[in-house]
């Protein structure tokens, strides 16, 4: 599971504390996960999310910072990751590439509205990174990619190793 350091640069390690903070920073405050969150009866976000912060934690990794050099060229091979609400955009694939994945209704959405500068959360496996967080971000990226569109992004991954057999399945999760 070792990372190609001609498409990823270390930049140092991080407790589980700054991960969990990435995650919130990300999603928090955002205007639509809030109304989302509300609207499905959730009070707050950690209330919301819960579901999944609780056993990616209980996992004990070990977290690094990593630097996608291309994120353009990465993304294609980034992997979806096994959330319920993915399912319809993945072909009938096991956590497929984006470069399989259906294109999302708000991939141009998120494309353009998308920092110069994110971190998106993600584990590092045998078939490659698969997107705990994120995904809609990797979804205008990828859109972006295959359009051939050049963007001015810096991109960073909070990353652990971790086998796919010990990896969450969310797909069948209520989130209630």
């Amino acid at each position: 599971m070792n990372l190609d350091k001609k498409q990823f640069e270390l930049i140092k390690k991080l407790l589980w504390k700054d991960v969990f903070n990435i995650w919130r920073d990300n999603e928090e405050n955002e205007p639509h996960w809030k109304e989302y969150y509300k609207k499905e009866g959730f009070d707050s976000w950690y209330d919301w999310r819960k579901i999944y912060i609780d056993p990616i934690k209980a996992l004990d990794k070990e977290w690094k910072l990593i630097k996608v050099i291309n994120p353009l060229k990465s993304i294609l091979d980034f992997r979806g990751g096994p959330y319920k609400g993915w399912k319809d955009f993945y072909n009938n694939q096991n956590l497929p590439k984006f470069v399989d994945i259906k294109e999302h209704p708000r991939a141009k959405d998120y494309l353009k509205r998308l920092p110069q500068k994110t971190t998106m959360i993600a584990w590092n496996t045998e078939k490659g990174i698969v997107i705990i967080e994120g995904m809609h971000r990797c979804a205008g990226i990828a859109k972006a990619a295959k359009e051939n569109k050049q963007i001015n992004l810096d991109l960073y991954i909070a990353i652990a190793n971790c086998f796919i057999k010990d990896i969450p399945d969310f797909r069948n999760e209520s989130n209630k």
